[in-house]
């Protein structure tokens, strides 16, 4: 039967690439809130999933596992903000970004946990160069740094190692990808050469880049490696 790989967010940027890539040696689910927009390829479902409700997530899981053993979820879902002042951002706001980009991470995690035990199966959070930096540009503008990004990516990896650490006894590795700079909707296109200047490869990232590391650490060939965080950053972060 062939193996199951589910990638949350994977509609669009870099959870569709995670999507593509996997898909080679995975069916695929595609659990976002809207479709992609691109027609699905054989191998490929959607499920429409909001990752901040436990019931979504459980029949995401319970679907994935009709299919066949799951032995791969990337978790890519995530939402950024305006740059703004600390004091300007409103307290619904900062618990919508927390909300999404780290409890929806725990509660995907969470509804997982006993499909990726049977399959022995693996887990990538897909994180940020933010979380290690407390900024989420590489050029930080005069309106902010987005602390609340900056902060639910922090916590990203410290769950990446608390699950990594409890759940190795089961067979399940649990790492993050960091990205950097990466081409796409998230950074305005007229910010791009500004942010290239700045990279040690003098280039945005692309969003199948991420999905080479993602797919990577899902892989046998990583199958010694859990609680690690991969930065793939162009060099502007080295640790």
């Amino acid at each position: 039967m062939q193996p199951v790989a589910i990638v949350t967010g994977g509609a669009s940027n870099i959870g569709w690439a995670c999507a593509q890539r996997l898909a080679v040696s995975h069916l695929v689910v595609i659990a976002d809130i809207k479709a992609p927009e691109q027609p699905l390829p054989p191998g490929m479902q959607f499920l429409a999933t909001n990752v901040t409700q436990p019931e979504d997530c459980r029949a995401l899981l319970a679907h994935a596992q009709a299919l066949g053993p799951v032995k791969a979820l990337v978790h890519s879902a995530a939402i950024t903000a305006p740059a703004r002042p600390v004091e300007q951002i409103t307290l619904d706001e900062w618990r919508r970004v927390i909300d999404i980009n780290l409890t929806g991470a725990f509660i995907v995690a969470q509804a997982a946990i006993p499909a990726l035990r049977a399959a022995q199966g693996s887990m990538v959070m897909i994180a940020s160069r933010a979380a290690r930096t407390g900024v989420a540009a590489l050029v930080p503008t005069s309106q902010g740094v987005k602390p609340h990004y900056c902060a639910s990516k922090a916590g990203l990896l410290s769950l990446v190692k608390s699950l990594a650490t409890e759940l190795a006894a089961d067979g399940i590795r649990v790492n993050a990808v960091l990205p950097g700079s990466i081409e796409g909707a998230m950074i305005p296109r007229e910010r791009w050469p500004e942010l290239a200047a700045h990279i040690p490869l003098r280039r945005l990232g692309l969003p199948e880049e991420i999905a080479d590391a993602a797919n990577f650490l899902c892989s046998a060939e990583a199958r010694y490696i859990t609680g690690h965080a991969m930065d793939v950053n162009g060099g502007t972060w080295m640790n």
